[in-house]
């Protein structure tokens, strides 16, 4: 996979709509660990998939 559709695929996994839950989990762990928000978003949706796979 290249840069622009890894880019791309990081984008749509970012842009679905969360619930406000979700979103405050991730602004609190991203505080805490020093990462972006959306880094954290991207960890806690990988570690609630089914098979454990990140993006």
């Amino acid at each position: 996979m290249g840069k622009k559709a890894k880019l791309k695929a990081k984008q749509a996994i970012i842009a679905l709509p969360l619930d406000e839950e979700v979103q405050t989990e991730a602004a609190y762990y991203a505080r805490k660990c020093g990462i972006t928000p959306e880094e954290a978003l991207l960890i806690i949706e990988a570690a609630n998939r089914p098979d454990g796979a990140a993006a």
